[in-house]
Formats: C-alpha cells, sequence, structure tokens
C-alpha cells in the first residue's frame, strides 16, 4: 500500500482523528495545571451592554468564576444552566459569574437572543478579538475559571463532563467560606 493510498483509505480517515483527540485528552491535565495557582492575567471585560468590569475590581469584592462558551458549541450548551445555578447559589454569598461569548463578528447578533432563551442572569462579555482567549490560554470550549480575590486562578475546568458541576461548587464553596449564619 503507497503513503497516497492509505491517506485516502477510510480506515485511516476515520483512525487519525481518533488518535488526534485521544492524545489531546492525555495532554489535557497538564495544559489545565499549568494555568492554576497563578496570577490571572490584568485584563477588563466589555458587556453586551456596553460597559466595562475589571477582573481586579471584581477580586477584590469576591471569587470571579469565568466562563468561556460559544452559541453554536454543543456542550456549552449544556454547561451554561449549571454555570447559571452556581451564579443563582453562590452570587449572594459573593461570587462574580463571568459569560465570555467567544463568537465571531457572524454570531454577534445571535448572543443576546440566546443569553435571553437560557435565562443567564449574569454579566456577559464579547471576545470580539479573542484577546480574552489569548490572554487567559483557552484552548477548548466551555472553559471555567475560577479566580480567588487575590487574583489568582485557584482552578480550570476545559470541556464539560455531566456532574463535574459539583467539584467546581466545592471549590466555590471552599473560597467564599461557611455561609453566614441567619438571624432572627
Amino acid at each position: 500500500m503507497t503513503i497516497r493510498t492509505l491517506r485516502t483509505s477510510p480506515r485511516f480517515v476515520s483512525v487519525v482523528p481518533a488518535i488526534f483527540v485521544l492524545t489531546l485528552s492525555l495532554f489535557r491535565p497538564a495544559m489545565t495545571a499549568a494555568a492554576e495557582n497563578r496570577p490571572a492575567p490584568s485584563v477588563s471585560f466589555r458587556l453586551l451592554d456596553g460597559a466595562r468590569l475589571d477582573l481586579r475590581s471584581l477580586c477584590r469584592r469576591g471569587p470571579v468564576l469565568i466562563d468561556f462558551w460559544a452559541t453554536w458549541c454543543k456542550p456549552c450548551l449544556q454547561s451554561l444552566p449549571e454555570v447559571r445555578q452556581l451564579d443563582e447559589k453562590f452570587g449572594p454569598r459573593g461570587l462574580t459569574v463571568i459569560g465570555v461569548s467567544i463568537d465571531g463578528p457572524r454570531n454577534f447578533a445571535r448572543v443576546r437572543p440566546f443569553i435571553t432563551k437560557l435565562r443567564l442572569g449574569y454579566p456577559v462579555a464579547l471576545d470580539e478579538d479573542g484577546s480574552l482567549q489569548r490572554d487567559f490560554k483557552i484552548t477548548a470550549i466551555p472553559t471555567a475559571v475560577l479566580i480567588d480575590t487575590a487574583g489568582v486562578i485557584q482552578w480550570v475546568r476545559s470541556g464539560y463532563r455531566p456532574g463535574e458541576g459539583s467539584e467546581l461548587a466545592a471549590r466555590i464553596e471552599a473560597l467564599l467560606g461557611p455561609p453566614a449564619e441567619k438571624t432572627e
């Protein structure tokens, strides 16, 4: 069998992508761990309404969860309701959630209806030029980045696996501390 025949054979064409994905999954933990326990980049987010949020200022108020996603991403569609629940549960205790849409210019008009449909109550920024992805070294979506009050990245979740939200919730809980007791 020649190289040309091998490259076009159906078996070769179906095996190569599988090997590529497997290789990436083997190195994913190392890529994710590299960003943890390092200072988060000093960035500001331009929200859909035009307002700007500064990450350093947000960190002074409490932990920050940044969730990178796109409207066309199926795993993102599965993870966003979980992120919404984290915002609803921990927002009152000091967690700030910011969504970052990495949709390109062709899809910017789809972002606002997408947010409304999913009832996302937290601010959403557009990464119009890809600078936020570069600054945070985002290589896959969805990716969630948890940052503590000192501005240090504490955890990065790349991709989405159902049920993994409980680990993220536990990490947020650890950063926030125990809930305040209600007084009567």
